[in-house]
């Protein structure tokens, strides 16, 4: 060793440097891959804002969240962010391509199936029956209120029980066409209730003929439950109008008496159905409309009322 702290060896010598411990190195390669991390962080950050603030291409105004057009691509701010509001070119390409004849004709091979609403005239077996039944029951009730009349005019009996039938007939047929029209499947049925007011009729002084009902499958709207309950109590009271004008035009006391008849039965039964009890019509009527039930019912009222004039 020299007097400069040299060690020599084969005429050569070093210096003899301090001892260092290796956690020094890791340390100083900690501290700078901290420093690389923010710096890159910061970059990041600064290009990601760069990125939101996007110009308004109509005003100008930035904005950190811009609205992007789907129809033309271009970035709006708030108050533009609407088609209309930007005047967007894209929507209008859009429009006119709807509104071109995207289909194509063609030949098919195959027969093509089509769905039609049920047939106006189509009657089952078990309704030609039920209605079969109810007009002979219907027709039996005049023959009960012209009572010895039957006998000697039997003509004007046979009348009668062509109103009586009329007004029950065309009722329910109504109630099935419209039901029908409407795209539900509807057919008349015989009910123990009806059959049992109906009945009642023969010995009382108010005559009402219900043995029965339209019954409709499907489900309904309100609006088309209260068309169809509406349409049968309205063929009366159309009916009962008729007769009203034949009754105060007629000459002849057996005409009068035939109009009086058919003004009576068609003002009670349209009178009776309108009541807006359980499930007669007037109650899916008043579901429906309160001002078609009270001008349908006030008229039933006014052709009942001058029956007593």
């Amino acid at each position: 060793m020299d007097t400069n702290g040299r060690i020599g060896l084969g005429g050569l010598s070093a210096p003899l440097e301090p001892y260092s411990h290796p956690l020094k190195y890791w340390s100083y390669f900690w501290k700078a891959s901290i420093r690389i991390i923010k710096a890159l962080i910061q970059v990041s950050l600064l290009g990601v804002g760069e990125w939101l603030m996007v110009r308004c291409e109509i005003c100008g105004k930035e904005s950190y969240m811009p609205f992007r057009c789907s129809y033309c691509g271009g970035y709006f701010c708030y108050e533009h962010r609407l088609p209309e509001a930007h005047n967007c070119t894209g929507i209008r390409s859009r429009i006119e391509y709807l509104k071109r004849d995207s289909y194509t004709p063609f030949e098919s091979l195959s027969p093509i199936k089509r769905v039609f609403p049920p047939s106006m005239a189509t009657f089952t077996r078990r309704e030609l029956r039920d209605l079969a039944i109810g007009i002979l029951i219907v027709s039996a009730i005049p023959l009960t209120w012209l009572g010895g009349l039957t006998l000697r005019r039997p003509l004007v009996a046979i009348a009668a029980m062509g109103i009586f039938i009329s007004a029950f007939l065309l009722h329910e047929l109504a109630h099935k066409f419209s039901a029908m029209r409407l795209g539900y499947w509807a057919e008349f049925r015989i009910n123990a209730l009806g059959l049992l007011v109906t009945l009642i009729s023969f010995f009382s002084p108010v005559k009402i003929v219900a043995p029965g009902a339209v019954v409709v499958a499907t489900p309904l709207y309100s609006r088309s439950l209260g068309l169809i309950a509406l349409s049968g109590p309205l063929t009366n009271i159309l009916q009962a109008i008729a007769f009203l004008i034949i009754g105060m035009v007629a000459g002849d006391p057996i005409q009068a008496l035939l109009a009086d008849v058919g003004l009576s039965i068609n003002s009670v039964l349209a009178l009776f159905n309108l009541i807006p009890f359980g499930s007669l019509d007037g109650a899916k009527i008043l579901r429906w409309s309160l001002r078609a039930w009270i001008i349908s019912i006030s008229a039933a009222v006014l052709l009942l009322a001058s029956t007593l004039i």
